[in-house]
């Protein structure tokens, strides 16, 4: 396994660094007994080596190391958990173990069973995440969230499914999926470049052509808005720059604004080219910056 896990991170640097000198840092850096020499659980010695593999995948990329957990259930009958954490600001990719890639956008979370790729591949997704599938005709790679079921077999497509989101989007790049209402039958097949929008409202689907200028630019640093409304904008911005945003009037969150601008620009100056176009005014205190 671990030289599995070598092979992986060697195919992924390249060039970028010395991998025998970063596996052998990592897996130094991480403890392997207790303080007081008692001997280890041995479901303790699972998580820590589960550990160990799952973090050595991520080295290198050049984004921010998702949290990691691995979930031992109390019935050994059962699959363990692996549950994968992007906090503000974060972004992280991984590869599953049937070559599935996954990019993961802020605030995301996903988890998957430690069987997962023998008996299904289903993963559960709340937040954000750009998906290659690796092709199985046999098992579908199914993504569950908070309103919808997305069905794929070897295909590109992107997932937004923030809980305090009014819409989850689906965006297909290549391939086909079957997007599914969890509270209905009714099941919308999308063609390349469609994009499905979930109203959790009303429970329906609305399908419409991809327009690069409103969907998935995360991933190419970019933070884009057409015509979006205030509320929304600040949302996305929160997830992005670790803020918290206040209204002291609340009808400002109607107000809409266009824009695109880079994940790298200053959130000070994107502040600013909203309040030239919409006449707002704020407030910047540490972490939270109040709308006036």
């Amino acid at each position: 396994m671990k030289e599995y896990i070598k092979d992986i991170i060697e195919e992924s640097l390249n060039d970028e660094v010395v991998v025998g000198n970063e596996w052998e840092r990592l897996l130094s850096s991480l403890p392997t007994s207790e303080p007081n020499n008692s001997p280890t659980p041995k479901k303790e010695k699972t998580f820590l080596l589960a550990l160990r593999y799952a973090a050595a995948i991520f080295i290198g990329f050049g984004i921010s190391l998702a949290t990691i957990f691995f979930i031992d259930q109390q019935n050994t009958t059962e699959p363990g958990i692996y549950k994968l954490v992007t906090l503000k600001g974060e972004k992280s990719y991984l590869q599953l173990p049937d070559g599935t890639k996954v990019w993961l956008n802020s605030c995301t979370t996903i988890q998957y069973a430690e069987d997962y790729g023998r008996s299904n591949r289903n993963i559960h997704l709340s937040g954000e995440a750009y998906f290659e599938v690796a092709r199985n005709e046999k098992k579908p790679f199914i993504v569950k969230t908070n309103g919808i079921d997305v069905k794929a077999l070897g295909t590109a497509f992107n997932i937004s499914a923030y809980p305090e989101d009014t819409q989850l989007i689906t965006t297909l790049f290549s391939g086909k999926v079957a997007v599914q209402p969890t509270l209905t039958k009714q099941q919308i097949m999308l063609a390349p470049n469609q994009v499905a929008i979930y109203y959790k409202s009303g429970n329906k689907i609305e399908v419409t052509p991809y327009d690069k200028k409103l969907f998935a630019q995360w991933r190419g640093g970019y933070l884009s808005f057409e015509m979006m409304y205030l509320q929304d904008i600040t949302k996305l911005l929160e997830r992005n720059y670790n803020v918290v945003f206040r209204y002291d009037n609340q009808k400002i969150k109607k107000f809409k604004f266009s824009g695109s601008f880079r994940n790298s620009e200053d959130l000070t100056q994107i502040l600013n080219v909203i309040k030239t176009n919409t006449g707002i005014q704020y407030q910047a205190t540490q972490d939270t910056i109040i709308i006036k």
